[in-house]
């Protein structure tokens, strides 16, 4: 690493320790070392074109890499925590059928043999996992029909992507790649896997239900 690569990072460890604040289940230490490595990477293929700040540049590159590190043990807790919010919510419909009224979150714990704490856990994250994938069905917000934009979707629907990719055929995986991790729209897409817009379109849905219906099972 040259003098001048060291320079540019102590310049943005402040905007690299901020990308490292979007995640969790990894140390900041570990974070901001996957961070720097990307920024000097993403320096050293960077081209000052007048119009893009280096910075904007290489937001991409270094959230990629933080996310990567962070990926593989967020990935398991998500979906462990969504099983224990399926059977949270299945001991709830099964307790109000027999007792008459909704239990609370103790009597669910006690029912489950679990600690209420990690109840009331399971319940916060799964809920914001089944959000994320009910997303797809609101027509003007969702995350898989809006084109895209400058500002990445947000790290926890990328997560979700992320493991559900392994269940998608070739052109699947591209098409959800190219949107969602490179920001494309799908005129964009079409445009590079010489495909028209429709079938994008077809294919993006298709692909968004297999990993919807991965996480279900």
């Amino acid at each position: 690493m040259t003098t001048e690569e060291t320079e540019i990072i102590k310049e943005n460890m402040g905007f690299i320790y901020k990308i490292a604040n979007h995640f969790y289940g990894a140390e900041k230490e570990d974070l901001f070392q996957a961070g720097a490595l990307a920024m000097v990477n993403a320096y050293r293929s960077f081209k000052d074109d007048g119009t893009t700040k280096f910075t904007s540049y290489a937001f991409k590159p270094i959230f990629g890499e933080m996310f990567k590190l962070a990926t593989q043990k967020q990935i398991k807790m998500s979906k462990d925590y969504l099983k224990l919010y399926r059977s949270i919510e299945t001991a709830r419909y099964s307790l109000a059928q027999k007792w008459g009224y909704i239990p609370t979150n103790e009597e669910i714990s006690f029912y489950l043999e679990k600690d209420v704490s990690i109840i009331e856990q399971a319940i916060i994250a799964g809920s914001i996992i089944v959000s994320s994938l009910d997303k797809a069905t609101e027509e003007d917000r969702s995350i898989y029909e809006t084109v895209a934009s400058e500002e990445p979707i947000s790290w926890d629907d990328k997560l979700l992507l992320q493991e559900g990719l392994e269940q998608l055929n070739e052109v699947e995986r591209k098409i959800i790649e190219y949107r969602y991790f490179k920001d494309m729209t799908q005129s964009e897409v079409a445009r590079v896997l010489k495909k028209n817009q429709v079938m994008v379109s077809r294919y993006e849905k298709r692909g968004i239900d297999k990993i919807r219906d991965f996480y279900a099972a």
